[in-house]
């Protein structure tokens, strides 16, 4: 028999857009799905909705501390193997639940997948896909930006059971602070289909969180990072300023426009970046959760103009050693991690860094060839 999936939507007076949520849930082609909906006494006609699909879904309506608060009530009601929310103005596009079902099924290790999305208006007119979204990296979600977007994610109930469900404390960054989490003790598949619809309009926590929804989003980035100044902070602060004045007259909309473009460009250019085939520039920094204890990183040195090389590594932000390089082939970096952290960084950086050549500009240094681990415990 297929797992259930148990889908949580917190609603409170979104009377406006809840059916199209419902409907996208009820109409999926995956027939073992239990729908909770977990409302905090709605004032519209939410309620009224809600009671038309009496015996298709299950329901409470009771005062609750927030968003956050009323999907936990949902997570322990829930009953399924695998689990999700869907906000009561976001919508599933068709056979999104089969699809993540069948991803858990390949890998038992699994704990999180999450999918391409459209954004749509108000209406429910698909504007674009959400073009942030990329293949899972763990360094990049801890340092930069989140960009999983929310109601295309599914996980495992007994995984988010072990992180203790969504921080009550946060209001804006709480599905952020969630894949952190469960990416720190399971695996994480990206898969590149267009799983859900999320709707942006003027009344959004995201549109007018403005400067409480920054100060939280700098508070994850730092705390998880272990920086004071994470390169997302930047981002965020610029993408925030552009929010502020985005109605504004043209030369200051357009001003902020033009420095969001160049911030963004900026930050691109520090970070470390690892291309698909693997090959690496003058840096390179991966997270690893707190239950590893040994990383094996097996670098292959190819170009023989980047050899000499020497490879600095670090741990942390810490100096851990050096290895020199005059070989082509393959070298291995050990990094022993002995403090018990819920995360560590670990980086390193290459002397040189030439042009790979035939038609190929990129400036690279070496490549990732393997990684693996010592872990503590199995999760």
């Amino acid at each position: 028999m297929k797992p259930l999936v148990s889908i949580i939507t917190p609603s409170y007076n979104q009377g406006k857009y809840i059916r199209q949520t419902i409907e996208s849930v009820l109409s999926q082609d995956y027939v073992n799905i239990e729908y909770i909906i977990v409302d905090g006494c709605s004032t519209d006609n939410t309620l009224d909705i809600i009671r038309e699909y009496k015996g298709k879904l299950t329901y409470i309506s009771e005062k609750d501390n927030g968003q956050s608060d009323a999907i936990n009530k949902g997570f322990k009601m829930a009953k399924g193997d695998i689990v999700a929310w869907l906000n009561s103005d976001d919508v599933y596009e068709p056979g999104c639940v089969s699809r993540a079902v069948e991803e858990f099924e390949k890998d038992k290790k699994l704990g999180l997948v999450y999918g391409d999305g459209y954004i749509i208006d108000e209406t429910g007119n698909k504007l674009k896909v959400f073009e942030y979204t990329q293949e899972f990296d763990y360094w990049k979600l801890v340092n930069f930006w989140d960009y999983i977007m929310q109601p295309a994610t599914f996980f495992r109930r007994e995984t988010l059971q072990k992180v203790g469900y969504l921080d009550v404390s946060l209001h804006y960054c709480m599905d952020w602070d969630l894949w952190i989490k469960l990416a720190a003790i399971s695996e994480v598949k990206y898969i590149p289909e267009l799983l859900a619809c999320s709707r942006e309009y003027g009344e959004t926590k995201t549109s007018t969180g403005g400067d409480k929804r920054l100060e939280e989003i700098v508070a994850l980035l730092q705390k998880y990072s272990g920086k004071v100044s994470p390169l997302g902070v930047e981002s965020y602060r610029a993408s925030t300023f552009y929010t502020k004045h985005a109605n504004a007259i043209y030369p200051i909309r357009k001003f902020a426009g033009l420095y969001l473009t160049f911030k963004h460009k900026q930050l691109e250019k520090q970070m470390p970046v690892k291309y698909l085939d693997g090959w690496i520039g003058k840096r390179y920094a991966m997270m690893i959760p707190g239950h590893i204890s040994k990383v094996f990183l097996t670098v292959e040195c190819i170009l023989p103009n980047a050899i000499p090389q020497t490879i600095d590594m670090y741990i942390d932000q810490t100096y851990v050693g050096r290895k020199d390089i005059t070989q082509l082939g393959c070298h291995e970096l050990v990094f022993e991690l002995k403090d018990q952290k819920h995360l560590h960084e670990i980086v390193v950086e290459c002397k040189k860094v030439v042009k790979a050549g035939n038609g190929d500009d990129r400036m690279l240094s070496v490549k990732i060839e393997k990684v693996a681990y010592e872990s503590l415990e199995i999760y």
